[in-house]
């Protein structure tokens, strides 16, 4: 049997303690590697300040005190932070905070190892650090719409919000405001379990005799935040039909939307009413107040869209002028995704796993075996999908960088099909469950950036690393490491602003 995922590091790492104890000049705490036979994994590098801070402790140790009172001493945070102290599994203990961590703050944490299992004298505390992401908030006009289709007067304008963090239990509503003309307007919220996506409408825009402006402004200091700004956004008055905004994608099937003041007619003949001038074979539909343009064939760059002055809303009011607009149509992000519902079975052609990419011309395949035997201990507290307690339960036996060819050479800015023939990568246990992850570093990305400096050029240097033998790589902490190595460097360069920039290294979070 065999459980595939996409490889996606979560946002609370475990990571090793592979370096000796010391400080570097910036006062960053390297734990001690001597620790490694008794915490073989814990929480570092950047974390959500909603996460709970974890210890892992290795399995056949000798126990001091381990009763509820015991463990609420175990942990100490500076700068100091209360909490309660748990076990996440039979070897994890979690420490959580009764209030939310401080945004952008170093945590150093102190581990008293020595009230807990029997250790040398001198490995009786452990020191780690963890730092909490920079929280900040982003948003974009997503969509205008009319509260009626035949009364223009009142519209609602639609806005996205990205938080570079969780802002669950924060006053992110608190920290946004609506006007017009003066005006406030009231504002309602949706939010999307992550904590990180957001939506806000602000359902009483009205359209006058004179053209006016929405204005969104928000300010994050409730949330812990330094950013501040606006969005203006142009309210055409109640007899103009307006363009008001311009989008594409890239992404699937390739189209412009063209957002306009009013709904547009759909039953109106849009031949020739619009298009994409030196494309042939462009269609175009209408949804709500927007015009959407889908190019016969695939574009990147810049190019110019077309609307007729005969464009009409659904009042039959027209347009009145031609319009000429500007339009960029971006690469594809580098991304990797599933083909299939994720879980496979040998079968006759074997063991293919099919999987496809786009702008990358590499990935890095990591498969952890499930032991037979422990089949049943891993479905205790997962499904098929899931991911918790592998360590109890299964050994890490692969991790390969297999660059990308197909039977004719890839149109890398196009999403490919690829397969994964597993029986020549591993040899299959039967009963076992292997969880095979994908995953792609910046090396790998042949997305076009200005500085070349993603170009997919390391790929030789990423083959070096040594492909892992079986049970031997799960004992040793260099290759349970191998899981994390690049989300600390993607971390220490984070930002939030620039998370959907594949030429940032902010893009590959969470990627590898």
């Amino acid at each position: 049997m065999f459980r595939t995922a996409l490889w996606r590091v979560p946002l609370l790492a475990l990571c090793i303690a592979l370096l000796s104890a010391c400080s570097d000049r910036n006062g960053k705490i390297i734990p001690d590697s001597a620790f490694t036979p008794y915490i073989p994994a814990f929480t570092a590098g950047h974390i959500s300040a909603r996460s709970p801070i974890l210890v892992r402790i290795a399995d056949g140790q000798t126990w001091r005190d381990s009763s509820n009172a015991a463990l609420q001493k175990l942990f100490k945070l500076d700068p100091a932070m209360e909490g309660t102290v748990t076990w996440y599994d039979h070897l994890t203990l979690a420490f959580t905070p009764k209030q939310r961590l401080k945004q952008d703050e170093t945590y150093t944490i102190r581990f008293a190892l020595t009230d807990l299992i029997e250790v040398p004298k001198e490995l009786k505390e452990f020191v780690f650090q963890v730092t909490t992401y920079r929280q900040g908030i982003d948003a974009r006009i997503s969509d205008l719409q009319s509260l009626s289709n035949t009364d223009l007067t009142w519209q609602r304008a639609l806005v996205a919000v990205h938080t570079s963090d969780d802002a669950t239990g924060q006053d992110l509503e608190g920290c946004m405001t609506a006007e017009q003309n003066g005006r406030s307007l009231r504002l309602t919220w949706e939010h999307e379990p992550n904590g990180t996506v957001h939506r806000v409408v602000a359902d009483s825009v009205q359209r006058g005799e004179q053209a006016s402006s929405l204005i969104f402004r928000w300010n994050g200091e409730r949330i812990d935040s330094e950013d501040k700004g606006e969005l203006v956004f142009p309210i055409p008055s109640i007899g103009e039909l307006q363009l008001v905004n311009t989008e594409t994608n890239s992404e699937g099937e390739q189209y412009a939307a063209l957002l306009f003041s009013d709904p547009l007619d759909a039953q109106q003949d849009v031949n020739g009413l619009a298009g994409i001038t030196g494309v042939e074979e462009t269609r175009v539909s209408i949804d709500g107040n927007k015009l959407l343009l889908y190019p016969g064939t695939r574009l990147t760059g810049d190019h110019q869209s077309f609307v007729a002055a005969g464009l009409m809303n659904v009042n039959g009011r027209k347009l009145g002028k031609d319009l000429t607009v500007d339009l960029t149509f971006e690469e594809v992000k580098p991304d990797v995704r599933l083909v299939g519902s994720g879980t496979i079975l040998p079968s006759t052609d074997g063991l293919l796993f099919p999987f496809e990419a786009v702008n990358l011309n590499a990935v890095d395949v990591r498969i952890v075996r499930i032991y037979a035997d422990n089949v049943t201990q891993f479905l205790q507290v997962n499904d098929l999908s899931g991911e918790r307690e592998l360590a109890r339960v299964g050994r890490p036996i692969l991790k390969k960088m297999v660059p990308l060819r197909g039977k004719d050479a890839p149109a890398l800015g196009h999403w490919n099909r690829y397969y994964l023939d597993l029986a020549e990568l591993i040899k299959t246990e039967p009963g076992a469950i292997y969880r095979v992850s994908i995953g792609f570093r910046r090396s790998y990305s042949t997305y076009p950036c200005p500085d070349q400096a993603a170009g997919g050029n390391t790929l030789q240097a990423a083959a070096a690393e040594e492909e892992g033998e079986d049970d031997v790589q799960w004992d040793s902490p260099n290759d349970y490491y191998y899981y994390y190595d690049d989300y600390y460097e993607y971390e220490e360069e984070y930002d939030h602003r620039r998370r959907e920039d594949p030429c940032s290294p902010s893009y590959f979070r969470g990627k590898t």
